[in-house]
């Protein structure tokens, strides 16, 4: 006998709006209820398709890294150049706080101010998502190099995890309320870092 909504839900848009909700509000600002509200489920249906409330936040981590991940890689695909690549990025975030999803900075650098290393599982997967992105910075700067906007003398590298701690740093003033003017500034400043 089945207790409960029948599993006809869409799990995927489930899981984008469950996405969402931890974004916003971080693990501990998130109650069952606000799952099940916002997932229009029951908690009988919940356990069923997700499991602990835990268990749902390291799938959504998943989504957000592989969704943002993928989002970065097709617009490095499709940039005029690496350092456009580069700085569209950053423009991106600069103006994205107008809407409330750019406001609410970014879920891999709130998961990790909000866990620090308390879940050794929960660390090791926001550390390899920042791996992945500056892997994408990587190949933007060595792609700038080769173009001649980067100087071939700077260490690759070293340019990406800069922008990869930029990009973090960005995002918690974000979050944090920044101005998109005050955020255009350092922007400005941190593309001429890469000359």
């Amino acid at each position: 006998m089945t207790f409960g909504r029948p599993c006809e839900f869409d799990s995927r848009q489930a899981l984008e709006t469950a996405t969402r909700v931890f974004w916003d509000q971080g693990y501990q600002g998130t109650s069952l209820e606000d799952l099940c509200t916002a997932m229009d489920l029951n908690k009988s249906s919940f356990y069923q398709a997700f499991g602990r409330k835990s268990e749902l936040f390291q799938r959504c981590l998943e989504n957000y890294r592989d969704t943002s991940t993928d989002l970065l890689r097709a617009k490095l695909d499709q940039a005029a150049s690496g350092r456009r690549f580069i700085e569209e990025v950053f423009e991106g975030v600069a103006g994205g706080t107008k809407n409330q999803m750019g406001r609410a900075g970014c879920m891999l650098i709130n998961t990790a101010s909000e866990f620090a290393q308390r879940d050794p599982r929960i660390s090791a997967l926001v550390t390899r998502a920042l791996e992945r992105i500056e892997d994408l910075f990587y190949a933007a700067v060595c792609r700038a190099q080769a173009e001649g906007d980067i100087p071939r003398s700077s260490d690759a590298r070293s340019l990406a995890s800069f922008l990869t701690a930029n990009l973090g740093g960005l995002k918690g003033l974000a979050r944090a309320g920044a101005s998109p003017e005050k955020m255009r500034a350092i922007v400005q400043v941190i593309m001429n870092g890469l000359k």
